[in-house]
């Protein structure tokens, strides 16, 4: 006797943290959101044995997932063109307003680095970091209906899994203190020169706090959970190659490929916003301490200073893969289209594809 299955993308769907309540909210965000950028497909393969040799062509997941795909690269380019002109061009725009009211503030073009007054310059720091992170972040919750226990499930959740999120934000640090050791001896030369130490240290605890915290809820809380109706890996590496190809040196690029890859599979674990923005936090700490007790305070060497990273973030990461060995392995993994694919479509809108080329192009140079 031939079986038949019911196809339902939605209920189908592995909803499978350990925050039961993020389980129910993201289930009942793609249960009732009636857009196009939802993967929404329900279908009985029984259904077609009725339907073969019809002349009308059957609607199926692989299609369905497709106009997903498209749908969503035209919401997703869009804030990601708002995050990539913040970026660029609204440093540039604040700083020329403010020089209309004689601010001791300017920007050399050819580096892109601020001189004048450290207030004025950690000021227009600061703004251009709420604009490139909040504009997009609102635009996605609006448009995608987002709810905010989706976009940011606060959950504590449980310690293997903090202790994760800490012993990778030292791990990455570690790394990043080796690729930049050459960015790090200059920016502490240039730290140090400041005479307003006040402000330097203002701008540091609003970079280490503030910026983890709307970066996590922008790649994580909006980018993640819209992406990640086509498949948890998928969602998983399109997010982290997003964070590679924001404006930046390459050793930072790097880590924020590293953080993408390791903040999205514990959000996915987890669903808990904290536990992501805790492992930036201890990454951005981390970093600057390096600037503090490397090359300011000389109190320890660069190579010591990384081989402490290193292994304790390696063993409480190991602790981590030990506790939870057999329960380690995203589930959502089946998907109507191979990857290639998927990613071809998600690239095919008008908002996207300048924002990759500029993107590419910043990567270059």
């Amino acid at each position: 006797m031939q079986e038949y299955h019911r196809i339902d993308t939605v209920e189908d769907f592995i909803y499978n943290s350990e925050n039961e309540q993020y389980n129910r909210d993201y289930l009942h965000w793609r249960r009732h959101t009636k857009k196009p950028w939802m993967f929404t497909f329900e279908d009985n393969s029984k259904e077609y044995s009725y339907t073969e040799g019809a002349s009308e062509v059957k609607r199926n997941a692989a299609l369905a997932e497709r106009q997903a795909l498209m749908q969503c690269s035209f919401v997703l380019g869009a804030a990601l063109l708002i995050f990539l002109v913040a970026e660029v061009v609204g440093g540039t725009v604040l700083i020329a307003l403010m020089r209309l009211f004689h601010v001791d503030i300017s920007m050399n073009f050819r580096s892109f680095s601020m001189s004048g007054s450290q207030w004025a310059v950690t000021g227009v720091r600061c703004f251009v970091i709420l604009l490139k992170f909040c504009v997009p972040t609102i635009v996605l919750t609006r448009l995608c209906k987002l709810p905010q226990q989706v976009v940011a499930p606060a959950a504590i959740g449980a310690l293997p899994e903090l202790i994760a999120a800490i012993g990778a934000g030292m791990l990455i640090a570690g790394i990043y203190s080796v690729a930049g050791i050459r960015s790090g001896v200059e920016l502490s030369q240039r730290l140090f020169a400041y005479k307003d130490t006040a402000a330097i240290i203002a701008y540091g605890i609003f970079d280490v706090i503030a910026t983890s915290i709307l970066a996590e809820i922008f790649l994580r809380g909006t980018i993640l959970p819209l992406l990640r109706q086509f498949g948890d890996p998928f969602a998983v590496l399109v997010t982290a190659i997003i964070g590679f190809l924001a404006p930046n040196a390459f050793p930072e690029r790097c880590s924020e490929l590293l953080i993408g890859l390791a903040a999205s599979y514990l959000m996915i674990r987890c669903g808990s916003i904290f536990k992501t923005t805790l492992l930036r936090i201890t990454y951005s700490s981390l970093v600057y301490a390096r600037l503090v007790l490397v090359y300011g305070a000389e109190s320890i060497s660069l190579w010591r200073y990384v081989l402490i990273l290193l292994g304790m973030g390696a063993a409480a990461v190991g602790l981590f893969l030990y506790i939870r060995r057999a329960e380690l392995k995203l589930d959502n993994r089946q998907s109507f289209l191979p990857v290639p694919r998927k990613l071809y479509y998600l690239t095919q809108s008008v908002p996207l594809l300048p924002w990759l080329a500029v993107s590419l192009l910043l990567l270059l140079l």
